[in-house]
């Protein structure tokens, strides 16, 4: 299944802002640009996680991103990173492909709080 973060005001970091954090919190990561024109994406990148690999792209417009990978325990502690990239007044909502779970997720929240609030809005 597909996930998106979606930030208002391209409030998502800079694809070489993005690259640089990923490496420095999780060394393994790789990170590949995209610099076909007519793809609506700038970034592809792959994180090995404890149980998983999350795979995702950055939209180049820094207002998305969309990922996918196993457990959502482990989804949930990438989102929690992202959302510590974002200033804190700028919106972050985290949802599945088929909007059946959406999460406004905030500053303070943790991974364990991202999962239930997903699971208790249909998710």
């Amino acid at each position: 299944m597909k996930f998106f973060i979606i930030a208002e005001d391209g409030g998502l970091p800079s694809a070489s802002d993005f690259t640089s954090y990923l490496n420095a919190h999780w060394p393994g990561a790789t990170v590949k640009p995209i610099s076909n024109p007519e793809r609506s994406y700038t970034l592809e990148f792959h994180v090995p996680m404890a149980e998983s690999r999350l795979e995702g792209l950055l939209h180049k417009t820094r207002g998305s991103m969309t990922f996918e990978g196993v457990p959502l325990r482990e989804i949930s502690e990438f989102v929690q990173w992202c959302r510590s990239l974002v200033p804190p007044h700028v919106p972050l909502v985290f949802c599945d492909e088929g909007m059946n779970g959406e999460v406004k997720v905030t500053p303070t929240m943790s991974a364990a709080q991202i999962v239930e609030a997903f699971h208790a809005s249909g998710g």
